[in-house]
């Protein structure tokens, strides 16, 4: 019994780090978008166009917000901030998600993810 119990807490304790790592780590690698009129593909919008663009998850649930449209060190636009959470703009958090994680749908994203695995991803400190 006790073999056991010590195999169970070497293995909770194995996944801690991994665990840690997807809830609240740090998006390393990304800046800004500077330039408002660069059109975001896959969508043919501008920064300025998907900048405050609302976030829907499964079940038609609005899961967040659009904050920042994110470049890579090559200048590429790669993805967004996305603001979650909270209430009255406190308490919130801003996560990055990869563009090809959104479908637009007309003047917001879908995206296939919940709310609770949205706030797992990469936070966005700007």
């Amino acid at each position: 019994m006790r073999n056991i119990l010590l195999a169970a807490t070497v293995a909770v304790t194995a996944a801690l780090p991994a665990a840690a790592w997807a809830q609240g780590t740090q998006a390393v690698g990304y800046r800004e978008a500077e330039d408002d009129r660069a059109i975001v593909q896959p969508f043919n919008r501008t920064v300025d166009q998907i900048e405050d663009m609302n976030v829907y998850g499964t079940g038609g649930e609005k899961i967040g917000e659009v904050d920042e449209v994110l470049v890579d060190s090559a200048g590429t636009i790669v993805a967004v901030a996305v603001e979650s959470g909270g209430f009255l703009g406190i308490g919130d958090e801003e996560v990055v998600v990869m563009l090809d994680q959104l479908t637009l749908d007309g003047d917001r994203f879908s995206t296939g993810l919940t709310k609770d695995q949205l706030l797992a991803l990469p936070r966005w400190k700007d």
